[in-house]
């Protein structure tokens, strides 16, 4: 028992800023959404079909507390996610089978072993998550740049950029954002067995976790190239099962006789892609003639991180670390090159940035080279829009 205790008390000095991030983060977006449904409640309409087109087959909860901390996170892919986790894929249609298969399906399990409300169960899963991907990243940066500020302001950017309220709600971007960043921790740590088998976790989890496969290839590269080594059979055996996430998925889907991913995905999500510059002057457009918060909010974020990238790619600290820099641009052209046809060129741009983590180092290496009274007043105007977006995300404004 004092091993453990010794542990635990271990644990929380090195992670406490961690700890104290995800808890207070959580502790006041839950405070905050629920004011936010405690007023709009009453105006609420409750007619069968209104409900179903709300929650689908997922019940409303019975008291004013309920709808308040858990029912006011249900918005969006997260009525998906948690209609899955409730049902599994057998319960939805055909459309929700384009949603990955480990967040759900994670979830189900465990409020059925805990028999604790479904969407309370992805809540919670969401903020374990967002901690473990602040420890993975912390890390890493100690691990590339043996810099404990650097680190500690990589996870606070991170932890407080605008659009990381999502890292809290029943959605796939934090669990995915952990096994992204623990895989290229392992990676670089040279653990190639663990890096493949939370390369093939996120594969099971986004479409986008085949990407880091990229990654891995380059490190292995230079590893080898240097030393002109051939690869180990762990080395071998982590590219193996490294894309199996998807296979699996795709296994899945043919169990319930689902055609293609792609062409489901294309059917009913209206979604294609295109030139990402095109998407960007396309977003530049539609603000031209009818401006919107959302457009604009996505249209920031992106070319912030285009910004924030290219500038990586001039300091040598960064650009050093090439696999990181690769993949991070490879992201970004893949979330700026998404469209769906209805909807803005940049849906979902505000949310999708989320992963990509390694921005979030270089932002925390350009505060630093600020005065304190500077980087207070850019930490309050961040938490002001989380404050205002998580806010709108509330009222079913579509925010990511």
């Amino acid at each position: 028992m004092k091993k453990i205790l010794s542990a635990l008390s271990k644990f929380h000095r090195k992670y406490k800023l961690q700890i104290m991030l995800v808890l207070g983060l959580r502790v006041c977006y839950s405070i905050w959404l629920a004011i936010v449904w405690i007023v709009i409640d009453k105006y609420i309409p409750l007619s069968e079909g209104v409900l179903w087109e709300t929650y689908y087959n997922l019940e409303r909860s019975s008291t004013l507390l309920g709808r308040a901390f858990i029912d006011v996170w249900l918005r969006w892919d997260a009525v998906h996610y948690m209609n899955i986790a409730a049902f599994g894929y057998e319960g939805v249609g055909v459309a929700d089978t384009v949603f990955f298969p480990l967040y759900p399906y994670l979830v189900g399990v465990l409020s059925r072993l805990t028999s604790i409300n479904v969407t309370l169960v992805g809540i919670l899963t969401s903020s374990i998550a967002s901690f473990l991907s602040l420890i993975f990243l912390y890390e890493l940066v100690l691990d590339l740049f043996h810099d404990k500020r650097l680190a500690k302001w990589s996870i606070v950017c991170l932890a407080f950029y605008p659009t990381a309220f999502f890292l809290h709600a029943p959605y796939t971007d934090a669990l995915f954002l952990s096994v992204s960043i623990g895989s290229i921790l392992m990676m670089v740590k040279r653990k190639p067995l663990i890096a493949g088998l939370l390369v093939c976790i996120a594969g099971l989890t986004r479409a986008q976790g085949v990407l880091l496969m990229l990654p891995m290839v380059l490190y292995y590269i230079q590893d080898h190239w240097k030393e002109k080594t051939f690869l180990n059979w762990q080395e071998v055996i982590s590219l193996v099962i490294s894309p199996l996430g998807f296979g699996i998925y795709s296994f899945i889907r043919m169990r319930y006789g689902i055609s293609g991913f792609l062409t489901t995905y294309e059917i009913y999500s209206a979604t294609g892609f295109r030139f990402p510059f095109a998407n960007i002057l396309y977003a530049i457009q539609d603000l031209i003639q009818s401006p919107s918060v959302l457009e604009i909010s996505e249209l920031i974020s992106v070319i912030l991180f285009l910004l924030l990238l290219i500038w990586m790619v001039l300091q040598n600290q960064f650009r050093k670390h090439l696999p990181l820099m690769l993949y991070s641009a490879t992201i970004w052209l893949l979330i700026t090159s998404k469209t769906v046809f209805y909807a803005s060129p940049l849906q979902s741009a505000n949310r999708y940035v989320l992963h990509i983590f390694f921005a979030f180092v270089g932002l925390a290496s350009m505060l630093l080279n600020l005065s304190w009274r500077k980087q207070k007043l850019i930490l309050f105007l961040s938490l002001a829009a989380c404050v205002i977006l998580s806010g709108m995300y509330a009222l079913w404004i579509f925010i990511g």
